[in-house]
Protein backbone atom coordinates (compact mmCIF):
# COMPACT_ATOMS: atom_id res chain seq x y z
CA UNK A 1 0.00 0.00 0.00
CA UNK A 2 1.62 3.38 -1.09
CA UNK A 3 1.05 6.03 1.50
CA UNK A 4 1.52 9.85 1.77
CA UNK A 5 4.22 11.05 3.89
CA UNK A 6 4.21 15.06 4.46
CA UNK A 7 6.45 16.77 6.88
CA UNK A 8 7.16 19.98 7.48
CA UNK A 9 9.28 22.27 9.64
CA UNK A 10 5.58 23.71 11.04
CA UNK A 11 4.99 20.05 12.71
CA UNK A 12 8.92 19.79 13.98
CA UNK A 13 8.12 23.28 15.84
CA UNK A 14 4.55 22.29 17.15
CA UNK A 15 5.73 18.96 18.70
CA UNK A 16 9.14 20.08 20.04
CA UNK A 17 10.55 16.82 18.35
CA UNK A 18 13.76 16.13 16.97
CA UNK A 19 11.63 14.97 13.44
CA UNK A 20 8.15 14.58 13.31
CA UNK A 21 5.62 12.99 10.32
CA UNK A 22 2.27 12.18 9.19
CA UNK A 23 1.04 9.72 6.80
CA UNK A 24 -1.87 9.06 5.05
CA UNK A 25 -3.31 5.72 3.19
CA UNK A 26 -5.99 3.99 1.82
CA UNK A 27 -7.58 0.84 1.45
CA UNK A 28 -10.77 -0.55 -0.20
CA UNK A 29 -12.63 -3.66 -1.21
CA UNK A 30 -16.15 -4.57 -3.50
CA UNK A 31 -17.68 -7.55 -4.34
CA UNK A 32 -20.32 -10.13 -3.84
CA UNK A 33 -21.04 -12.30 -1.04
CA UNK A 34 -23.94 -15.18 -1.15
CA UNK A 35 -25.17 -16.55 2.70
CA UNK A 36 -27.96 -19.60 2.17
CA UNK A 37 -29.30 -18.48 -1.26
CA UNK A 38 -29.43 -14.62 -0.49
CA UNK A 39 -26.88 -12.51 -2.77
CA UNK A 40 -25.39 -8.98 -1.53
CA UNK A 41 -22.93 -6.90 -2.88
CA UNK A 42 -20.55 -4.62 -0.61
CA UNK A 43 -17.66 -2.12 -0.95
CA UNK A 44 -15.31 -0.30 1.75
CA UNK A 45 -13.44 2.17 2.14
CA UNK A 46 -10.94 3.25 4.47
CA UNK A 47 -8.77 6.12 4.93
CA UNK A 48 -5.92 5.38 7.31
CA UNK A 49 -3.91 8.59 9.36
CA UNK A 50 -0.99 8.38 11.26
CA UNK A 51 1.68 10.35 12.78
CA UNK A 52 4.79 10.10 14.67
CA UNK A 53 7.57 11.93 15.92
CA UNK A 54 10.77 11.88 18.65
CA UNK A 55 11.28 14.25 21.83
CA UNK A 56 15.16 15.47 22.10
CA UNK A 57 15.33 13.07 25.37
CA UNK A 58 14.70 10.33 22.69
CA UNK A 59 11.21 9.52 23.76
CA UNK A 60 8.95 8.17 20.28
CA UNK A 61 5.19 8.89 19.93
CA UNK A 62 2.65 8.69 17.67
CA UNK A 63 -1.16 8.88 16.77
CA UNK A 64 -3.72 6.98 14.44
CA UNK A 65 -7.48 7.79 12.97
CA UNK A 66 -8.97 5.99 10.82
CA UNK A 67 -12.15 7.23 8.92
CA UNK A 68 -14.63 4.26 6.86
CA UNK A 69 -17.36 4.34 4.44
CA UNK A 70 -19.20 0.72 4.39
CA UNK A 71 -21.93 -0.61 2.21
CA UNK A 72 -23.02 -3.77 2.83
CA UNK A 73 -26.27 -5.46 1.18
CA UNK A 74 -29.30 -2.95 0.76
CA UNK A 75 -27.78 -0.36 3.49
CA UNK A 76 -27.44 2.82 2.83
CA UNK A 77 -24.28 3.92 1.21
CA UNK A 78 -21.89 6.83 1.19
CA UNK A 79 -21.98 7.50 4.87
CA UNK A 80 -18.45 8.42 6.10
CA UNK A 81 -17.76 7.48 10.07
CA UNK A 82 -15.03 8.17 12.39
CA UNK A 83 -12.80 4.71 13.39
CA UNK A 84 -12.05 6.57 16.71
CA UNK A 85 -7.97 7.49 17.82
CA UNK A 86 -5.54 6.55 20.10
CA UNK A 87 -2.16 8.12 21.25
CA UNK A 88 1.16 6.48 22.26
CA UNK A 89 4.56 7.21 23.69
CA UNK A 90 7.96 5.29 24.21
CA UNK A 91 11.11 4.75 25.30
CA UNK A 92 12.10 1.55 23.60
CA UNK A 93 11.21 -0.45 26.87
CA UNK A 94 8.03 0.44 27.66
CA UNK A 95 5.41 1.98 25.61
CA UNK A 96 2.30 3.57 26.73
CA UNK A 97 -1.24 3.23 24.36
CA UNK A 98 -4.52 5.34 25.02
CA UNK A 99 -7.70 5.18 23.01
CA UNK A 100 -9.38 2.87 20.46
CA UNK A 101 -6.87 0.00 20.58
CA UNK A 102 -6.88 -3.20 21.50
CA UNK A 103 -6.64 -4.70 24.75
CA UNK A 104 -3.47 -6.74 26.27
CA UNK A 105 -5.17 -9.91 25.31
CA UNK A 106 -5.73 -9.27 22.03
CA UNK A 107 -2.39 -7.01 21.30
CA UNK A 108 -0.11 -9.37 22.88
CA UNK A 109 -1.29 -13.04 22.85
CA UNK A 110 -1.39 -13.90 19.35
CA UNK A 111 -5.33 -14.50 18.33
CA UNK A 112 -4.97 -12.88 15.15
CA UNK A 113 -3.18 -13.98 11.93
CA UNK A 114 -2.17 -16.63 11.04
CA UNK A 115 -4.90 -17.89 7.88
CA UNK A 116 -6.09 -14.37 9.04
CA UNK A 117 -8.91 -12.77 7.25
CA UNK A 118 -9.84 -14.45 3.87
CA UNK A 119 -12.66 -11.93 2.98
CA UNK A 120 -14.73 -9.99 5.56
CA UNK A 121 -18.19 -8.91 3.55
CA UNK A 122 -19.34 -7.32 6.28
CA UNK A 123 -18.75 -5.35 9.47
CA UNK A 124 -18.44 -8.48 11.66
CA UNK A 125 -15.46 -10.32 10.88
CA UNK A 126 -16.12 -12.65 13.56
CA UNK A 127 -18.17 -13.91 11.13
CA UNK A 128 -16.49 -14.72 8.20
CA UNK A 129 -12.89 -14.56 9.36
CA UNK A 130 -10.46 -17.10 10.43
CA UNK A 131 -8.31 -15.23 13.33
CA UNK A 132 -10.33 -15.25 16.43
CA UNK A 133 -12.39 -17.31 18.48
CA UNK A 134 -16.44 -16.08 18.52
CA UNK A 135 -18.25 -14.27 20.21
CA UNK A 136 -18.58 -16.19 23.66
CA UNK A 137 -14.92 -15.77 24.34
CA UNK A 138 -14.48 -12.17 24.15
CA UNK A 139 -11.46 -9.94 24.89
CA UNK A 140 -10.62 -5.98 24.90
CA UNK A 141 -10.87 -5.06 21.19
CA UNK A 142 -10.49 -1.58 19.39
CA UNK A 143 -13.45 -0.43 17.04
CA UNK A 144 -13.13 0.41 13.26
CA UNK A 145 -16.20 2.11 13.95
CA UNK A 146 -14.84 3.91 16.48
CA UNK A 147 -17.26 2.53 18.94
CA UNK A 148 -14.62 1.03 20.94
CA UNK A 149 -13.63 0.67 24.89
CA UNK A 150 -11.28 3.77 26.27
CA UNK A 151 -8.07 1.61 26.52
CA UNK A 152 -5.19 2.05 28.60
CA UNK A 153 -2.53 -0.58 27.43
CA UNK A 154 1.30 -0.94 28.58
CA UNK A 155 3.51 -3.33 26.82
CA UNK A 156 6.80 -3.98 27.89
CA UNK A 157 9.54 -4.88 25.58
CA UNK A 158 11.69 -7.92 27.42
CA UNK A 159 14.07 -9.12 25.40
CA UNK A 160 12.49 -11.82 23.23
CA UNK A 161 9.29 -11.27 25.19
CA UNK A 162 6.25 -8.86 25.29
CA UNK A 163 3.94 -8.01 28.53
CA UNK A 164 0.93 -6.06 28.17
CA UNK A 165 -1.00 -4.96 30.91
CA UNK A 166 -4.50 -3.15 29.46
CA UNK A 167 -8.00 -1.34 32.08
CA UNK A 168 -10.84 -0.13 29.80
CA UNK A 169 -14.47 0.87 30.58
CA UNK A 170 -17.21 0.85 28.94
CA UNK A 171 -21.32 1.16 28.77
CA UNK A 172 -22.86 3.87 30.80
CA UNK A 173 -22.85 1.54 34.20
CA UNK A 174 -18.70 1.94 33.14
CA UNK A 175 -17.95 -1.69 33.60
CA UNK A 176 -14.31 -2.45 33.78
CA UNK A 177 -12.05 -5.10 32.03
CA UNK A 178 -8.96 -5.32 32.98
CA UNK A 179 -6.12 -7.90 30.89
CA UNK A 180 -2.54 -9.52 31.34
CA UNK A 181 -0.67 -11.43 28.24
CA UNK A 182 2.43 -12.48 27.68
CA UNK A 183 4.34 -14.00 24.24
CA UNK A 184 7.01 -15.37 23.91
CA UNK A 185 9.48 -17.16 21.78
CA UNK A 186 9.69 -21.38 22.15
CA UNK A 187 11.73 -23.03 19.45
CA UNK A 188 10.41 -22.59 15.90
CA UNK A 189 6.43 -21.64 18.18
CA UNK A 190 5.55 -18.37 19.31
CA UNK A 191 3.70 -18.61 22.76
CA UNK A 192 0.42 -16.76 23.87
CA UNK A 193 -1.23 -16.50 27.06
CA UNK A 194 -3.54 -13.70 27.99
CA UNK A 195 -6.41 -13.65 30.58
CA UNK A 196 -9.42 -10.99 30.73
CA UNK A 197 -11.25 -10.87 33.99
CA UNK A 198 -14.70 -10.06 32.89
CA UNK A 199 -17.65 -11.67 34.31
CA UNK A 200 -19.26 -14.78 32.85
CA UNK A 201 -18.72 -14.73 28.89
CA UNK A 202 -17.02 -11.36 28.96
CA UNK A 203 -13.50 -12.30 29.74
CA UNK A 204 -11.81 -15.74 30.04
CA UNK A 205 -8.03 -17.46 29.53
CA UNK A 206 -6.55 -17.72 26.20
CA UNK A 207 -3.92 -19.31 24.84
CA UNK A 208 -2.39 -19.51 21.21
CA UNK A 209 0.69 -21.32 19.40
CA UNK A 210 1.69 -20.28 15.85
CA UNK A 211 4.43 -21.63 13.96
CA UNK A 212 6.02 -21.93 10.98
CA UNK A 213 6.11 -25.77 9.07
CA UNK A 214 8.16 -25.58 5.69
CA UNK A 215 6.80 -23.20 3.33
CA UNK A 216 3.13 -23.00 5.53
CA UNK A 217 2.32 -21.35 8.94
CA UNK A 218 -0.30 -22.81 11.34
CA UNK A 219 -1.74 -21.71 14.48
CA UNK A 220 -4.16 -23.35 17.08
CA UNK A 221 -5.94 -20.73 19.78
CA UNK A 222 -7.73 -22.14 22.54
CA UNK A 223 -9.88 -20.40 25.18
CA UNK A 224 -12.26 -20.82 28.29
CA UNK A 225 -14.61 -18.21 28.96
CA UNK A 226 -15.12 -17.20 32.50
CA UNK A 227 -18.27 -19.20 32.28
CA UNK A 228 -15.88 -22.33 32.23
CA UNK A 229 -17.11 -22.62 28.17
CA UNK A 230 -14.21 -23.88 26.05
CA UNK A 231 -13.67 -22.67 22.35
CA UNK A 232 -10.91 -24.21 20.09
CA UNK A 233 -9.77 -22.97 16.71
CA UNK A 234 -7.04 -24.12 14.39
CA UNK A 235 -5.42 -22.31 11.30
CA UNK A 236 -3.37 -22.11 8.46
CA UNK A 237 -1.87 -20.92 5.94
CA UNK A 238 0.80 -21.31 2.76
CA UNK A 239 1.79 -19.84 -0.43
CA UNK A 240 0.32 -21.52 -3.88
CA UNK A 241 1.67 -20.02 -7.08
CA UNK A 242 1.63 -16.39 -6.68
CA UNK A 243 -1.12 -16.52 -4.26
CA UNK A 244 -1.75 -17.48 -0.27
CA UNK A 245 -4.49 -20.07 0.73
CA UNK A 246 -5.75 -20.13 4.17
CA UNK A 247 -7.86 -22.52 6.12
CA UNK A 248 -9.53 -22.85 9.43
CA UNK A 249 -11.77 -25.28 11.58
CA UNK A 250 -13.04 -24.14 15.39
CA UNK A 251 -15.49 -25.28 17.50
CA UNK A 252 -17.00 -22.60 19.52
CA UNK A 253 -20.23 -21.35 21.45
CA UNK A 254 -22.76 -18.97 19.67
CA UNK A 255 -24.09 -17.37 23.00
CA UNK A 256 -21.40 -18.70 25.75
CA UNK A 257 -23.03 -21.73 26.89
CA UNK A 258 -21.98 -25.39 26.14
CA UNK A 259 -25.43 -26.13 24.54
CA UNK A 260 -24.86 -23.47 21.58
CA UNK A 261 -21.68 -24.98 20.71
CA UNK A 262 -21.18 -26.09 17.19
CA UNK A 263 -18.38 -26.16 14.24
CA UNK A 264 -17.81 -23.92 11.57
CA UNK A 265 -14.97 -23.91 8.65
CA UNK A 266 -13.74 -22.17 6.29
CA UNK A 267 -11.30 -22.24 3.04
CA UNK A 268 -9.95 -18.85 1.41
CA UNK A 269 -7.53 -17.75 -1.52
CA UNK A 270 -5.78 -14.76 -2.24
CA UNK A 271 -4.22 -13.89 -5.19
CA UNK A 272 -2.12 -10.34 -5.82
CA UNK A 273 -2.45 -8.73 -9.10
CA UNK A 274 0.30 -6.36 -8.59
CA UNK A 275 -0.28 -2.52 -8.23
CA UNK A 276 -2.22 -3.08 -4.52
CA UNK A 277 -4.89 -4.98 -6.03
CA UNK A 278 -5.40 -8.33 -5.07
CA UNK A 279 -8.15 -10.81 -6.08
CA UNK A 280 -10.25 -12.99 -3.26
CA UNK A 281 -12.45 -15.60 -2.88
CA UNK A 282 -13.90 -17.65 0.16
CA UNK A 283 -15.84 -20.20 1.19
CA UNK A 284 -17.31 -20.57 4.93
CA UNK A 285 -19.84 -23.25 6.91
CA UNK A 286 -21.12 -22.13 10.02
CA UNK A 287 -19.34 -18.59 10.55
CA UNK A 288 -22.65 -16.69 10.69
CA UNK A 289 -23.98 -16.73 13.99
CA UNK A 290 -27.73 -16.93 15.26
CA UNK A 291 -30.00 -18.67 12.68
CA UNK A 292 -27.54 -18.80 10.05
CA UNK A 293 -25.09 -21.16 12.17
CA UNK A 294 -25.41 -23.74 9.75
CA UNK A 295 -25.45 -21.23 6.83
CA UNK A 296 -22.55 -21.19 3.97
CA UNK A 297 -21.11 -18.35 2.81
CA UNK A 298 -19.57 -17.53 -0.54
CA UNK A 299 -17.51 -14.42 -0.99
CA UNK A 300 -15.32 -13.17 -4.29
CA UNK A 301 -14.12 -9.29 -4.64
CA UNK A 302 -11.08 -7.30 -4.88
CA UNK A 303 -8.87 -5.49 -2.49
CA UNK A 304 -6.92 -2.42 -3.04
CA UNK A 305 -4.65 -0.32 -1.64
CA UNK A 306 -3.51 3.45 -2.46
Amino acid sequence: MKKILLTSTALTMLAGAAFAEANVGMTARFGISNTAGVTSTFNRMRLNMSASGETDGGLTFGAFMRLQSVTFGTGAGGTIVGGGTRVWISNGTATLTVGNTSGAVGNTAGLYGVGGCGFSASTSYLEYCSNVIGRANTFVGSSSGGGGPNVVRVDFSLGSATVSLSTNQTGVALTTNNELAVSFGLGAATIGIGYDDGTTTLGGTFLTANMDVGSATVGLVYARNNAGVTAWMLKGSTAVGNGTIGAHVASDSDLGTAATTRTRWGLNYRQSLGGGAAAVIAITNGGAFGVLATATTVTAGLTLGF
